[in-house]
């Protein structure tokens, strides 16, 4: 069952990471910076979805590196998604320097804790940050399509960090397979709503 599930991620990922991609082609600036910056997330998903789907965990080498793209995925791509979703919702996009520095610190702020024995703790912070950043995003956006998308992202990827996913807070309720699952149903509603975000309020521009 988990092997469906990350089959399922790295579809979705990928798939998502291409049309992201693809959309970010017909922008101008800025804005195809963001989905630039939310295909570049989606990748990072889908590669370490298939790292823990091939690699084999005998071997510690291997073992290292699929927890170095585990770790990309968690602590650095999704909260860049997290941040796409809220930029793209104030339509306030940000400069590809800008997303270069946030994810040099993101880095950073992982590598800091990790080193403090805090990455647990890190782990559910950054889970609970998450679904409120994403949930803040779906308070200010004014078009009511878009909303609905939102929600949805909003209910998904909250249920998947916060009960499912490496920083439940609620351990007993972790698992392996519905974490991926409901990512990989949230990646496509994720790419639709920026595609549809950015596209809009560049037309307005």
């Amino acid at each position: 069952m988990i092997t469906f599930a990350l089959i399922a991620l790295v579809a979705s990922a990928l798939f998502s990471a291409l049309q992201l991609q693809r959309s970010a082609e017909k922008l101008a600036d800025e804005p195809k910076v963001t989905l630039q910056a939310a295909s570049l997330s989606a990748l990072f998903i889908g590669v370490a979805a298939l790292a823990e789907l091939l690699l084999d965990n005998s071997d510690i080498d291997l073992q290292t590196l699929q927890r170095m793209l585990s770790n990309l995925a968690y602590y650095a791509a999704l909260p860049l998604l997290a941040s796409a979703i809220i930029v793209t919702a104030r339509n306030d996009h940000w400069s590809r320097p800008a997303w270069g520095r946030w994810l040099i610190g993101l880095f950073a702020l992982f590598e800091l804790l990790r080193r403090m024995e805090h990455g647990e703790l890190y782990t559910q912070i950054l889970a609970v940050a998450i679904s409120v950043a994403v949930l803040y995003a779906t308070i200010i956006q004014s078009n009511a399509t878009l909303r609905r998308t939102a929600l949805l992202i909003t209910l998904n990827l909250s249920l998947a960090l916060l009960l499912f996913g490496p920083g439940s807070l609620l351990p007993e309720h972790s698992s392996p397979f519905l974490y991926p699952v409901l990512l990989a149903a949230t990646l496509p509603l994720i790419a639709s709503g920026l595609k549809l975000g950015t596209l809009s309020t560049n037309k307005k521009a």
